[in-house]
């Protein structure tokens, strides 16, 4: 089966080693963690016997009174999820489409969902020479001439890291089709996001996750913003509980955090560049275009995440994976080939 994110826990198995001393570069955390304020929330909250014998509050008001807050969006706009992916299913199911166009490659839950869904899968190829960049207009005209139930875009693209300008994302709203839009790593980017769009609009769902850019995976945290009708409905197909208490305290806190949130944005700035000159004194190559981050390299022994070489290639020498490593510090990277189809 085919999951996204790294499984640290069976590699760490079989090199009986704890998973901690790994880095996993199959996904783009903030390498900061989780503001303070909110760890030590999270660890306030973890101590107490008392918080362990109540269900979490099932609407999630401070968190979605934080988010309200912190987008400019109505409370009643917003759906709470354990993590973005999990809120794929059922907005999808919302939108009730016989059919789902989806440039590709793309998040390998998108293919999934669609096929859990009964929901027909149709891709549309992007272009490797063109840094697999979504050419918009070539998209609305073919959203113009066939009926497509839904088009699933993610903004930045996923892996590319390529990002669409907002009135772009909007020449494909506008095209009548219902989106899917998919703004995972939008933090980096946040002029560019259709949240307010998604919030009075029937037809647009906005799907973003917490816990990449504020460094908890681990807790499962993300949310839909769409129009109220639709909040409601995507709510009806979640669990009673779908976050833990201990999560929702945590990222309301995180949330409050902009010194965090403004440090982040400078330190991935700065070490992307950094970390792109590293590659390319291995003698990789980078191209950064205008992603937010490394979408991927290319070199005499380069392989996609999961690959294995050509058989006329050798692999890798030890010492230059451990050069590769060792010139790492921190900041987003690509995820693994096999997060994306």
């Amino acid at each position: 089966m085919t999951v996204h994110g790294g499984d640290v826990w069976q590699v760490a198995g079989e090199l009986r080693i704890p998973a901690g001393e790994l880095l996993d570069f199959s996904a783009n955390v903030n390498p900061r963690g989780l503001p303070p304020g909110a760890l030590a929330r999270l660890a306030r909250d973890a101590a107490d016997p008392q918080l362990l014998r109540y269900y979490p509050d099932p609407s999630s008001r401070a968190l979605r009174k934080a988010l309200s807050d912190h987008l400019g969006v109505p409370a009643e706009a917003i759906v709470i999820g354990p993590g973005a992916e999990a809120l794929l299913s059922p907005a999808l199911q919302s939108l009730q489409a016989p059919r789902a166009l989806v440039p590709v490659p793309a998040f390998s839950e998108y293919r999934r969902v669609c096929a859990q869904q009964h929901v027909e899968f149709v891709p549309f190829p992007l272009d490797r020479a063109d840094s697999f960049r979504l050419p918009v207009s070539d998209l609305c005209d073919l959203l113009q001439r066939e009926r497509f139930g839904a088009v699933i875009v993610n903004n930045p693209h996923n892996p590319s890291g390529g990002l669409l300008e907002e009135d772009e994302v909007r020449q494909i709203v506008d095209t009548g089709t219902p989106v899917l839009l998919d703004e995972a790593f939008i933090d980096y980017a946040a002029h560019a996001s259709l949240v307010a769009d998604a919030a009075s609009r029937a037809g647009v769902i906005v799907l973003r996750s917490l816990t990449k850019f504020y460094g908890c995976p681990a807790l499962r945290v993300g949310y839909a913003v769409a129009h109220p009708d639709t909040a409601r409905a995507i709510q009806a197909l979640l669990p009673t509980w779908p976050v833990t208490q201990f999560a929702l305290d945590a990222l309301t806190v995180a949330l409050e955090d902009r010194a965090y949130a403004e440090a982040t944005l400078r330190e991935n700035a700065a070490r992307r560049e950094t970390f792109g000159s590293q590659l390319g004194a291995l003698g990789l190559t980078v191209s950064f275009r205008r992603q937010l981050f490394i979408a991927g390299v290319a070199g005499r022994h380069a392989t996609r995440g999961g690959d294995t070489p050509a058989p006329d290639r050798a692999p890798p020498h030890p010492d230059s994976q451990l050069r590769f490593l060792r010139s790492i510090r921190a900041g987003p990277v690509c995820a693994g080939g096999r997060s994306f189809r």
